[in-house]
């Protein structure tokens, strides 16, 4: 397999904020060309002279993730227009919370559209063009909220459980082809979709602080890049907890 290292070519998906643009800054001050996936062109914009700010060059490519013709044209556009590309990041995500008996189906539609839709086409897009090339890193951005059902959370912890078993597979599949697949998992970050502020979001990170630590370790194409480790290790071992007890704790922390 190829050895991983600072890649020169760069897609990211749901960069005009969050992770995505912080990362696409990150990339942009280590030198590389970003492509900048969004449906906001404006903000992909101003996110585009951040990151030429910062000795990195950048290509804006407007698209909603959700549409997955318009993401693979997308991937195909960057590919071309980059020279081609070393690695994609399907990050483009939103956030849903709520009691199920309050559960609206248009918001989980929408979140099934864009985290779990959006990032299989976003990857599924790369891979042909990895395989040609014979070489390139997939990264997806699921969660820590991912590792069990968290109260009032319930779509949004099954998407990113969905993307992360969908990564695992790809990265047992596609490993004799040269291509490095890691699963990124955060806690909490400082996002919009965090938006609704700092209370019972333990361990939180500013964006910058993420993607400087992502970026790096994905230097090292880890299978698995979770963060902060007090919270990883904390969700992991929920995963291992019986129903009954898990159900207990969950009420009365949710």
């Amino acid at each position: 397999m190829t050895k991983p290292k600072t890649p020169k070519t760069v897609l990211i998906t749901g960069a005009s904020s969050g992770i995505g643009e912080a990362l696409a800054i990150e990339y942009g001050s280590r030198g590389a060309h970003v492509a900048l996936v969004a449906r906001r062109e404006a903000e992909l914009a101003v996110v585009a002279e951040k990151v030429m700010s910062r000795g990195g060059r950048a290509t804006v490519i407007p698209c909603d993730v959700a549409n997955d013709q318009a993401i693979f044209d997308a991937v195909r556009r960057g590919d071309q227009e980059l020279g081609g590309l070393d690695m994609v990041i399907a990050n483009a995500g939103v956030g849903s919370s709520g009691h199920a008996s309050t559960l609206k189906w248009q918001d989980t539609a929408r979140l099934i559209d864009v985290n779990i839709k959006g990032a299989f086409a976003t990857l599924s897009a790369a891979i042909p063009i990895f395989l040609a090339q014979q070489r390139g890193q997939l990264v997806g951005v699921s969660s820590l909220a991912g590792k069990r059902g968290l109260p009032t959370s319930g779509a949004y912890s099954a998407s990113k459980a969905a993307l992360s078993t969908f990564l695992e597979t790809l990265r047992v599949d596609l490993r004799a082809a040269g291509i490095m697949v890691t699963d990124v998992q955060p806690g909490f970050v400082a996002t919009p979709i965090n938006k609704s502020g700092n209370q019972g979001k333990p361990f939180l990170w500013t964006a910058d602080k993420a993607a400087r630590v992502i970026a790096t370790r994905l230097e090292r194409a880890p299978a698995v890049l979770s963060f902060p480790w007090p919270l990883a290790l904390t969700t992991s071992m929920l995963r291992y907890l019986p129903a009954w007890l898990y159900d207990q704790i969950a009420r009365a922390v949710g």
